[in-house]
């Protein structure tokens, strides 16, 4: 084992997980540096830019350095979500790609789980003190959604004939909301959101008239609904509210 005074290098000489943290955070901005030059210049195309500098591209860089400081499961997961909200804006396919990319990830993350390597003695007591990080908390009651959810996936659908609001956090995953079942009766209805690394999408009926109140950091925040022949509600308003970072919130319908 080599370790200089400020414990830059671990055994073998590797670089320890903070070192290796300023390293990737470098040549993400030289890498974004020079896309931004490459899409001014003409070089790269705009469309390639903005799939290449998004939100699900991060996500998936941060599963590949998760992988590379041997957190295998963590690492998957988030690549996994990555891949989940970009490649439908590669592809187009929406419905189809969904319904086969989770019980895929699921049979992936149960032989991840089989052929987990033991680990030494030495570890043992570190094990036991160490918390569990994944978390998925999703309730619906009287028509209020509660969504707490790190490092998996929660798709809700609500059948409470009123929607009265929502609180969601996401962080490293994916959260999905369905609110097509309801309707809104008060005059301004609230959802807040604390979405960072992840990505939120919410489904609602096209005449529903929304309004977004989010500070987003390195994210987005996109209205994907049209349908000009639909009249919107002009008496019932649902507020969208919070901060994305690293991540992303769609609108759908």
């Amino acid at each position: 084992m080599r370790t200089n005074q400020q414990g830059d290098f671990v055994r073998g000489g590797y670089p320890s997980h903070s070192k290796l943290n300023t390293i990737v955070t470098a040549v993400i901005f030289i890498i974004v540096g020079l896309l931004f030059l490459g899409r001014n210049f003409g070089i790269i195309d705009s469309y390639l830019f903005h799939i290449l500098v998004s939100w699900q591209m991060l996500l998936i860089v941060v599963g590949v350095v998760n992988l590379i400081k041997r957190h295998f499961f963590g690492g998957v997961i988030t690549i996994a979500i990555g891949a989940y909200f970009l490649l439908p804006e590669i592809s187009g396919i929406e419905g189809e790609w969904a319904g086969m990319f989770w019980p895929v990830l699921l049979i992936l993350v149960g032989i991840m789980i089989l052929f987990k390597p033991k680990r030494h003695r030495f570890n043992s007591h570190w094990d036991k003190r160490r918390p569990e990080y994944a978390k998925e908390i999703y309730s619906s009651e009287d028509g209020f959604v509660v969504s707490d959810n790190t490092f998996g996936s929660v798709q809700q659908i609500v059948l409470d004939p009123v929607f009265k609001g929502a609180q969601i956090k996401n962080a490293f995953g994916g959260t999905v909301l369905d609110l097509r079942r309801s309707k809104l009766e008060a005059p301004r209805t609230f959802i807040d959101i604390d979405c960072t690394f992840g990505g939120v999408e919410i489904y609602l009926p096209s005449d529903w008239n929304l309004q977004t109140q989010i500070d987003a950091f390195i994210g987005g925040c996109d209205d994907k609904r049209y349908n000009s022949s639909v009249e919107i509600d002009k008496e019932h308003i649902l507020v969208v509210r919070g901060k994305v970072s690293f991540g992303g919130i769609e609108f759908k319908s």
